[in-house]
């Protein structure tokens, strides 16, 4: 017997109305669960890869693409160094920068943090703009400030919104910063202090880069922590971000390698521990909720063993009539296939539409807490083949057992006593 012979057989059982409602009913039941499994399925994922695009978006912005630094900490021919890392394919800019720690004392508190130099017009000073809750430009944040008691201008200094709020430090207020290298004074060994104002405040969203970076303009940092002309390490940004592990390999290799005493991190080494989670996180949610689709396979299991008991009859003839066991088995592994196909279809139909819904109207959020107003989604083409593919797999599994027991039923016995 042909395929298509078992094709049209399983299609006029699968919508037979008559004599099996209760098998109908159960079907329905399936193709619903499966649907449901699908729905619940995608939109989870949508949700999860929005939340990871999002944060993967505000690390990448708040650091770079690529690092290069040297073994000792401080890099003196910088400027030779970028003109290297510039040649190399794939590269969009290169800016110096300097990364110190220090102590900020404001009027009754004062905390330890991490102070950044940028270079006013660079891509850092470009990008920390956008997080700016002053309009301000960039050039001028970081020139000296004149304090609003009318004292001597000093240096300005940007921090987080959230290091404002909980040292209680007003912009235009000046504060102390102090530096862990220390100086010769008649009292002995001091740290090395100096004062500045906190000319502007950035919002990015994370906060414990809001609550322990500062920025302040390269020329003044080099000044106060006693770098000279050095740097600490040249910041890249690719065009292409998924090829920073590539990009940061040739990098490397062009500035001499580890011989040299130079070295790349690109933003997959820095964060990997956090992206591993999110990937093992994203891996256990799919395996959960794909129970859901396991759940409804088995009401398909169910209601092919009922169909099988109910065609007995049928079957021994069409074996009689030369219907092999193939052919007959066939016929209930197609129709579990069309069952768990169609809830399949339906369930990434309605899982594409509710993700689209939740895009555009949004589930609200507590800005406060997760720095977004609204829940994410991130519709990804790969997550839905994922769970199209996996979903079929498993109701066309559910056919294996129902397709057996009918193939192996003998047409002698069931014609002797029907």
């Amino acid at each position: 017997m042909s395929l298509s012979f078992s094709a049209r057989v399983a299609r006029r059982y699968l919508w037979s109305k008559r004599g099996e409602a209760f098998i109908t009913i159960i079907t329905l039941i399936s193709l619903v669960g499966v649907a449901i499994g699908v729905v619940v399925i995608n939109i989870a994922m949508a949700i999860m890869s929005g939340f990871e695009h999002e944060l993967r978006s505000k690390l990448v912005d708040a650091d770079s693409h690529i690092y290069v630094r040297q073994l000792d900490g401080k890099i003196e021919e910088w400027k030779s160094l970028v003109s290297k890392v510039k040649e190399v394919e794939g590269v969009d800019t290169v800016a110096p920068y300097t990364y110190n720690q220090a102590l900020l004392r404001g009027e009754s508190s004062s905390t330890g943090l991490l102070v950044r130099g940028i270079e006013p017009e660079g891509p850092a000073a470009l990008l920390l703009s956008r997080y700016l809750e002053q309009k301000t430009p960039i050039s001028e944040l970081l020139n000296a400030q004149q304090p609003k008691d009318g004292a001597a201008a000093l240096p300005g200094i940007i921090v987080g919104r959230e290091l404002l709020r909980t040292m209680g430090i007003m912009i235009g207020e000046p504060v102390a910063l102090l530096s862990p290298q220390v100086g010769s004074s008649p009292m002995g060994l001091m740290p090395r202090f100096r004062r500045f104002i906190p000319s502007a405040s950035y919002r990015s969203g994370l906060v414990q880069y809001e609550s322990g970076m500062a920025y302040m303009n390269m020329a003044d940092a080099q000044a106060f922590f006693r770098l000279g002309d050095a740097v600490s390490g040249l910041e890249i940004r690719v065009k292409e971000i998924d090829r920073a592990p590539e990009i940061a390999a040739v990098i490397r290799e062009k500035v001499g390698g580890f011989q040299s005493g130079y070295y790349t991190q690109d933003w997959t080494e820095l964060n990997k521990p956090l992206w591993d989670a999110l990937k093992l996180e994203k891996t256990v949610y799919f395996i959960v909720l794909l129970l859901i689709v396991v759940m409804a396979s088995f009401s398909i299991i169910s209601t092919l063993v009922l169909l099988v008991m109910e065609k007995r009859g049928d079957i021994a003839v069409m074996r009689t009539m030369g219907a092999t066991e193939r052919s007959v088995g066939n016929i209930f592994r197609i129709q579990g296939a069309l069952i768990g196909a169609s809830g399949t279809i339906i369930g990434l139909i309605l899982g594409y539409l509710g993700c689209v819904a939740l895009r555009e109207y949004g589930f609200p959020l507590d800005e406060r807490i997760f720095s977004i107003s609204t829940v994410p989604v991130r519709i990804d083409p790969i997550n839905f083949s994922i769970v199209g593919i996996t979903s079929f797999a498993i109701c066309y599994l559910a056919t294996i057992y129902p397709a057996r027991r009918a193939s192996r039923i003998e047409p002698a016995q069931v014609l002797r006593y029907e």
